[in-house]
This record gives structure tokens, C-alpha cells and sequence, in this order.
């Protein structure tokens, strides 16, 4: 990350933000949020709402993009895996924000 960029997470912290600069970016955003809470109601509509809108390409994409994100998340979650040093900083902001600092991994991985 460029120190002199600005950075925003209004488009991450919730589906009312508009569309992040993405196409279908608020419709991706609630497929996210649905995913996430595990909510099989929520996501079987708005499963069929990204068919509609986007297509089943993006919506497979998109599935796809989330269990890979998932996928690593675990991996360095269950390895301890440590944020390398130029990480800590830049990333507190958003480590707060989504609750990684309470994972006992990352607890552990700080000693």
C-alpha cells in the first residue's frame, strides 16, 4: 500500500454504501453479508437477485472469490500465521474493524 494514498472502508463496512466503484459492487456487497451470517434465506435471494442482475458468471465468481478469501483466512488462522512488520501499522484500522485481534491464533501470534 502507497503511504500516501488515502484509504476508505466506507465500501466494506456495510451494503448501504453504494456500489464501492464496482459494478453490481451493493448487490456483491449483500451476497458478502449473506455468506457471512450464514443466513440460507437471505442468500437464496439474493443468489437469484446477482443471477438476474449479473448472471451466473459473476455469481459463481463471486462464491468463489469468498470461500478462496475463506479458505486463507483459515490457513493463517489456524498456523498463527504473524502480520510481517511494514502490515501492523497500516492494517490496525482495519484489524479492528472486522475483529481479527480476538482470534486466539493472532493473540498467540503476537508473543
Amino acid at each position: 500500500m502507497n503511504q500516501d494514498a488515502e484509504v476508505t472502508f466506507e465500501a466494506i463496512d456495510n451494503s448501504e454504501s453504494g456500489d464501492g466503484g464496482v459494478e453490481h459492487g451493493a448487490l456483491l456487497s449483500r451476497l458478502c453479508e449473506a455468506i457471512y451470517n450464514e443466513d440460507q434465506g437471505q442468500l437464496a435471494s439474493i443468489k437469484d437477485q446477482v443471477i438476474e442482475a449479473a448472471g451466473a458468471d459473476v455469481l459463481v465468481d463471486a462464491v468463489a472469490v469468498s470461500a478462496h478469501f475463506y479458505m486463507m483466512t483459515r490457513i493463517a488462522d489456524a498456523t498463527g500465521t504473524p502480520l510481517d512488520a511494514g502490515s501492523v501499522e497500516p492494517s490496525i484500522q482495519i484489524r479492528e474493524l472486522v475483529g481479527v485481534n480476538a482470534f486466539t491464533s493472532r493473540r498467540e501470534a503476537q508473543k
